[in-house]
């Protein structure tokens, strides 16, 4: 099962964590793993193409390539307020994605996806 985190300081996303393997096929050919990753990809890039944020200090990839693949997206605290809430929209955005594969996929009997929301992430 894909493990995400999603961090908060109050209403402000500062970071969605996610790692493991959703186990819906094999690495490689999961389509769940590549839609969260797509997700976190594309926010990260979003963050940087619309924000200005530097992707290498708010995207970080893990053990690529194994079944225990983490990714974190952190938003600095910089930039002025217009930047800020760029930030978090997308965040939010990035949020919804995995909430909706987790309802579209989670079953009764197979969880692929978990969301956690959380102060202190533990990833």
């Amino acid at each position: 099962m894909i493990s995400v985190i999603v961090n908060r300081e109050g209403n402000l996303i500062r970071a969605i964590y996610a790692n493991g393997h959703a186990g819906y096929d094999k690495p490689g050919k999961d389509i769940i793993c590549s839609a969260v990753s797509t997700l976190l990809c594309t926010s990260a890039n979003a963050l940087e193409d619309i924000c200005g944020y530097d992707t290498d200090s708010t995207f970080r990839v893990a053990g690529e390539g194994t079944e225990d693949v983490s990714l974190r997206i952190t938003v600095p605290d910089t930039g002025d307020d217009e930047t800020k809430n760029r930030a978090q929209v997308i965040m939010r955005t990035c949020e919804l994605g995995l909430i909706g594969i987790a309802r579209d996929y989670n079953g009764s009997k197979k969880r692929y996806v978990e969301i956690i929301n959380s102060r202190t992430p533990e990833v």
